[in-house]
C-alpha cells in the first residue's frame, strides 16, 4: 500500500471518529485503523518485564499500575494531580490527544489495570480514552505483528484537569447512604459477609448497597459482554436512569474500576462516582456502617439529576 493511500486510510478514520463519536470500548481492527494517527496514543499497561518479553504493539508506550497510586494507611489512593500530570506527559499525551489502553491479559485482573487507568485519565480531564477489547492476547490470536523493543515517548503538553464529580472519599459516602444507588463490585461472598476481602477487616458491605461483581461483565475468553446485554443488566435489572448518581465501590478501588468503565465509558452513564479507598478504608474502621448476611437491592432513586 503506497505512503499517499495510508495517508487517505488514517484520514477516513480520524473523519469518521469525529462523525461518529469516541468508542470508549475499541476492537483490534479499530486500533489497527488508527496506529498511524498522530492524535492516537497507545498505552500497554502490563509489567515492565511483560512488555518486553510478551511484545507490544506497534508504538505502544508502557506505563504499570503502580505509577498511578499510592499508600495511604491501610488503603490506596490515585496520585497527586502533580504527579499523575507528570506522568502522563511522560506517555506522550497532549491536550487534544486520544488514549488507547489494553493488557495482556493472561489473567481476568489484568483487565482492571486498564480500567484503573481509564478511569484515572478520564478523572484527569482526558477526553477520550478507550480500552482494546481481548488486550494482547486477542491481538496475537488475530496474527497482528508486535514489537519488543521499548518505546520512547516525547514529552506531552497535557495539563490535568481534575473532575470531581468522578470520585468520591468517605465523607459523600457517608452523606449519601441511602439517597443514591451504590454498587458493589466484590465477589458475592466478600458482600454477603461469609468471606473476608484481601487487606479488609471487618465483614459485610456498605448498608443500601447492591451487589454486582464486576467479572459478570465479561466473558470466559475475557472479552466484554455485549452492550445490549450490559444495558439490560444495569437498565433493566438495576432499574438505573442514565443521569441517576450511582456510587461505586470495591475492595480498593480496582474492581470497581471495572464497573465505572462500563456504566461511564460503554453505556454513557453520566453521574458516576468511583470511591477510591473503598473497602480498605471504610472496612477498617470501627464507626463505619457495615450490612453482613443480607442480600440488598436498591430502588428507582427519586433524586435524579435534572
Amino acid at each position: 500500500m503506497g505512503y499517499v493511500m495510508r495517508k487517505l486510510i488514517v484520514l477516513c478514520v480520524a473523519v469518521l471518529s469525529n462523525l461518529l463519536g469516541w468508542d470508549a470500548l475499541q476492537s483490534t481492527a479499530q486500533v489497527t485503523s488508527q496506529l498511524n494517527d498522530p492524535k492516537v496514543v497507545i498505552v500497554d499497561v502490563s509489567e515492565p518485564d511483560t512488555y518486553r518479553k510478551d511484545g507490544h504493539i506497534h508504538g505502544a508506550y508502557h506505563t504499570e499500575f503502580g505509577a498511578w497510586r499510592s499508600a495511604h494507611e491501610k488503603h490506596f489512593l490515585l496520585k497527586t494531580p502533580d504527579e499523575i500530570q507528570t506522568h502522563i506527559r511522560s506517555l506522550g499525551i497532549n491536550t487534544d490527544s486520544n488514549v488507547i489502553l489494553y493488557g495482556h491479559l493472561g489473567a481476568a485482573k489484568d483487565l482492571l489495570s486498564s480500567s484503573y487507568i481509564y478511569w484515572a485519565l478520564r478523572h484527569s480531564g482526558v477526553k477520550n480514552v478507550a480500552i482494546m477489547d481481548g488486550g494482547l492476547e486477542q491481538w496475537k490470536a488475530e496474527k497482528r505483528f508486535v514489537l519488543h523493543d521499548d518505546v520512547k515517548a516525547l514529552e506531552g503538553n497535557f495539563t490535568v484537569q481534575i473532575l470531581p464529580e468522578t470520585v468520591a472519599d468517605m465523607a459523600y459516602v457517608k452523606l449519601n447512604i441511602g439517597k443514591i444507588a451504590m454498587l458493589d463490585a466484590r465477589a458475592s461472598e466478600n458482600y454477603f459477609g461469609v468471606t473476608p476481602s484481601n487487606g479488609v477487616e471487618r465483614l459485610g458491605h456498605i448498608p443500601g448497597a447492591a451487589s454486582y461483581p464486576w467479572t459478570y461483565s465479561i466473558t470466559p475468553e475475557l472479552k466484554v459482554k455485549s452492550t445490549d446485554v450490559l444495558k439490560k443488566i444495569f437498565s433493566d435489572g438495576f432499574g438505573l436512569k442514565q443521569n441517576q448518581q450511582i456510587l461505586v465501590y470495591c475492595t480498593g478501588g480496582l474492581e470497581t474500576s471495572f464497573n465505572y468503565f462500563v456504566l461511564s465509558g460503554i453505556l454513557g452513564y453520566t453521574n458516576v462516582r468511583l470511591y477510591d479507598a473503598s473497602m480498605r478504608e471504610w472496612g477498617n474502621l470501627q464507626d463505619t456502617p457495615l450490612v453482613q448476611y443480607k442480600w440488598e437491592e436498591f430502588h428507582p432513586m427519586s433524586e435524579v439529576i435534572k
